[in-house]
């Protein structure tokens, strides 16, 4: 008998998804987004970081390959927590550093910060 995702998991409503499991339907993915669309993803990040899975999984259902969109769904069912996590906003742009010019100055940075 082949093994399904229902083989492995008895019951799915009452024993939370593992994270060997949930990082296994992501290689899953991996491999057919490697192999159908020439896409490389990072196997980890993608269990962990909603937004990086919102993208991929986007990515995957739009591509057109049956079995591309399967390995998807599936692992959108199993990511479901997290994908149900708001996303981050992306932190605010740093102002860019100023260069030092001066001589004097770069002298006196560079005794001060000796002690």
């Amino acid at each position: 008998m082949p093994m399904s995702l229902t083989t492995l998991r008895p019951d799915p409503d009452t024993r939370p998804m593992l994270e060997s499991e949930r990082l296994g339907l992501a290689a899953h993915l991996h491999v057919a987004l490697r192999r159908r669309v020439g896409r490389v993803t990072d196997v980890e990040w993608l269990t962990r970081d909603a937004t990086y899975a919102r993208e991929i999984l986007a990515l995957a259902r739009d591509c057109g390959h049956v079995d591309v969109q399967e390995c998807a769904r599936k692992l959108e069912l199993a990511l479901a927590p997290l994908l149900r996590r708001p996303a981050a906003e992306p932190a605010p742009a740093r102002a860019p550093a100023t260069a030092v010019t001066s001589r004097d100055t770069l002298a006196q940075r560079y005794i001060g910060r000796l002690r």
